[in-house]
C-alpha cells in the first residue's frame, strides 16, 4: 500500500507575516539604529557632494578632486547600507525560524548583500537607459515624423510610460526579494532570483500590501518632518540643529520601514520552507450555561374559589 500523501499546511496570512516581520525588527533595535546611521551619512554626503561639485568656487580647482572623493564615499554608503541591510534581514529571519535548520552566517549573509546591491545597481542603470532612450526616440518620432510615424511614436510614449511605470515597482520587488531569498537560504545568486520570480508572481497582493503599509507611511513621516525642518528660522545653529535632527529622524524611519518590509519577505520565505511560527488557534468558545426553566409561557391565571363577600355582581 502507498502511503497517503500528508497535506500541506496553508499559506500564512498577510496579517500574519507582516506581525511576524513587526516583531523581527524591533525585538533588536542594533540593526535598526546601524542601518539609520548609514543611511544618515549616505545622506549627508549627498547633500554636500552635489552642491560642492557644481557651486563650489571655480578658482580652487577641486573638481576632480570632489568627483573621486564625493563618488568614493557614495560608492561606501550603498556598500555599506547593502551589507547591514543583509546582516539585519539574516538576525531578523533567524529570530523567526523555527525547527533546526540553520541560516546563513552573517560574513555570507554581508557578501551577497553586496551581490545584490551591484545587481539592483544594474538592473536600475538598464531600465533608466531604456526608458529615456525609448521615450526620447518616440518624442522625437511623435514631433518630426510623418502620420504613420507620429502614431508609432505616439504608441511608442504611451508604452514605455505603462511599462515604465509597472516596470520600476516590479523590478525593486524582485530585488528585495531576491536579496531575501540569498540570505534567509543557503542557495547561489540565480536560484534565489528564479525563487523571488516564482513568490513575486505567486503572491503579488502580499508584496504590494506590504510596500503599501511601510512605505507610505514612512514617506508621509519623511514629509512631514521635513516640512518642520524648513520652517526652522534663518541661518543659524537653530537651523543647523534642526537640519540634522530631521535628518536623523528621516533615516530612522527609511529604516526602520525597510527592515520591517524585509523581515515580513523573509517570512513569506520562511513560510514556503515551513520553518515559520504558525497562529495561535482561535480560543473555542465554552458550551452554554444549562438554564432551567422556572416560569412557562403560559398564561397564569387568578380566580376567586368559593364565596367572596361582600361582593357586589355589578361592581
Amino acid at each position: 500500500m502507498t502511503p497517503e500523501p500528508v497535506p500541506e499546511s496553508p499559506a500564512a496570512g498577510a496579517g500574519w507575516l507582516l506581525r511576524l516581520g513587526t516583531r523581527a525588527a524591533v525585538s533588536s533595535w542594533l540593526p535598526v539604529l546601524a542601518l539609520a546611521g548609514v543611511l544618515a551619512i549616505a545622506q549627508a554626503v549627498q547633500r554636500m557632494f552635489w552642491p560642492s561639485l557644481f557651486l563650489g568656487d571655480p578658482a580652487l580647482r577641486l573638481e576632480g578632486t570632489l568627483l573621486v572623493a564625493g563618488g568614493g564615499c557614495l560608492v561606501a554608503s550603498v556598500l555599506a547600507r547593502a551589507v547591514v541591510t543583509a546582516i539585519g534581514v539574516g538576525t531578523g529571519a533567524a529570530r523567526l525560524r523555527t525547527g533546526a535548520a540553520a541560516g546563513v552566517p552573517p560574513a555570507t549573509a554581508g557578501l551577497r548583500g553586496i551581490a545584490w546591491a551591484a545587481a539592483a545597481a544594474l538592473v536600475d542603470l538598464l531600465l533608466s537607459s531604456w526608458f529615456w532612450g525609448v521615450l526620447v526616440a518616440s518624442g522625437v518620432a511623435l514631433v518630426l515624423g510623418g502620420p504613420f510615424v507620429s502614431l508609432l511614436g505616439a504608441a511608442g510614449f504611451a508604452l514605455a510610460l505603462t511599462l515604465g511605470i509597472l516596470l520600476g515597482p516590479a523590478m525593486a520587488l524582485w530585488l528585495e526579494l531576491g536579496l531575501v531569498v540569498s540570505v534567509v537560504r543557503p542557495v547561489r545568486m540565480g536560484a534565489a532570483a528564479g525563487e523571488a520570480l516564482r513568490l513575486l508572481v505567486g503572491r503579488p497582493g502580499f508584496l504590494v500590501g506590504a510596500w503599501l503599509v511601510t512605505a507610505v507611511p514612512a514617506g508621509m513621516l519623511t514629509a512631514g518632518v521635513q516640512v518642520m525642518a524648513a520652517g526652522a528660522p534663518g541661518p543659524g545653529w537653530s537651523a543647523a540643529g534642526a537640519a540634522g535632527v530631521a535628518l536623523l529622524l528621516v533615516a530612522l524611519v527609511e529604516a526602520l520601514a525597510t527592515l520591517i518590509r524585509l523581515d515580513a519577505l523573509a517570512a513569506l520565505v520562511l513560510d514556503g520552507d515551513g520553518a515559520l511560527p504558525r497562529p495561535a488557534p482561535a480560543p473555542v468558545r465554552p458550551p452554554p450555561v444549562p438554564r432551567a426553566t422556572l416560569v412557562t409561557t403560559e398564561v397564569v391565571e387568578a380566580r376567586p374559589v368559593g364565596p367572596v363577600a361582600p361582593w357586589s355582581p355589578g361592581e
